[in-house]
């Protein structure tokens, strides 16, 4: 016998709806709303194939908590889209082969803002030919050649990052983003051919600022618990030569044919605990690397790095 489980408000009293679906052979269980409320609808919008650009008369809803673009081929930036602009409450935002995109946002002009992007959690960007920049903020430029401008905090709530096959890119995050990635905890970049380094360095910023202050020598990634880099044969650093990367709750690294990376800039807690009869708070579980050849090469600032990360090493 078919068994049908049926929720929701119904508009026929639970005996009509008993006898209607015995009579066609189901049985039937009625699910009490009161005891077990049903999740509210995720409010999702999804563009696809649409002919979309700086003149779209569309709107969307304020509230819009995801949104997933495919093959929306006229629009170069999010902030071309007029109604993008209107949304406020973005968590999850997703581009795929979108062959016009060049930078995520475009705030070069002074009637765009980041607000969409203020509560993001997950972004997720795929086979965008000509995306070379995440934030473009002045004409012919981006972020780490911009003199004095003030830029606003665009992914301070930013969990995770997926990039894959972007094939332009080669700079990920200007330093200056940097600051604004402290909640982050994923970041996945995948097959993107041309990318040379993942954070830009800090001394290029202030060359082009005109300001001659001495930069730290380390920064922190506080949340960042895995890290992904897959198939990137140009990639050449992680971050500029003198800086490191404080990543106190980093437990996945993978790392497979990035062969010209020659540099492992992260401290880790696990190197510290080596000295002391304490266990870490976030206790690493795996580093998965190919080729082996590379793990053999590749240099690491703490000096016993790869001793102590032996027990956790897998081979793909």
């Amino acid at each position: 016998m078919t068994i049908m489980e049926v929720t929701g408000v119904l508009e026929m009293g639970p005996d009509d709806v008993l006898k209607v679906f015995k009579n066609q052979g189901f049985e039937v269980q009625l699910v009490d709303e009161m005891r077990e409320p049903p999740l509210p609808p995720l409010k999702d919008v999804i563009l696809s194939g649409c002919p979309i650009g700086r003149e779209d008369p569309a709107e969307l809803p304020s509230d819009v908590l995801s949104l997933r673009i495919f093959e929306c081929h006229n629009i170069r930036s999010l902030s071309d889209m007029p109604f993008f602009q209107q949304t406020n409450e973005l968590r999850f935002c997703s581009i795929n082969d979108c062959r016009g995109i060049e930078s995520v946002l475009d705030l070069s002009s002074q009637s765009q803002s980041c607000t969409p992007f203020v509560n993001l959690e997950l972004l997720r960007l795929e086979n965008l030919d000509k995306l070379h920049v995440l934030v473009k903020v002045a004409e012919a430029s981006i972020v780490s050649t911009l003199s004095s401008q003030s830029i606003p905090a665009i992914f301070s709530n930013l969990k995770s990052f997926h990039i894959e096959g972007c094939s332009n890119m080669k700079q990920l995050f200007p330093f200056h983003l940097v600051h604004d990635l402290q909640n982050l905890e994923d970041l996945i970049i995948r097959g993107c051919g041309q990318i040379e380094e993942i954070i830009g360095s800090e001394e290029e910023e202030e060359n082009h600022k005109g300001n001659g202050t001495q930069a730290p020598t380390s920064f922190s990634l506080p949340k960042l618990k895995e890290l992904e880099l897959w198939y990137l044969p140009e990639l050449k650093r992680i971050c500029s030569s003198n800086k490191e990367m404080v990543c106190n709750s980093l437990r996945e690294i993978t790392v497979v044919e990035c062969t010209n990376l020659k540099r492992m800039p992260m401290y880790l807690p696990l190197f510290q605990d080596t000295h002391q009869s304490a266990p870490s708070a976030h206790p690493f579980e795996k580093i998965r690397i190919y080729p082996k050849e590379w793990w053999e090469s590749v240099k690491w600032d703490y000096p016993n790095a790869k001793e102590v990360l032996r027990p956790w090493l897998k081979w793909f």
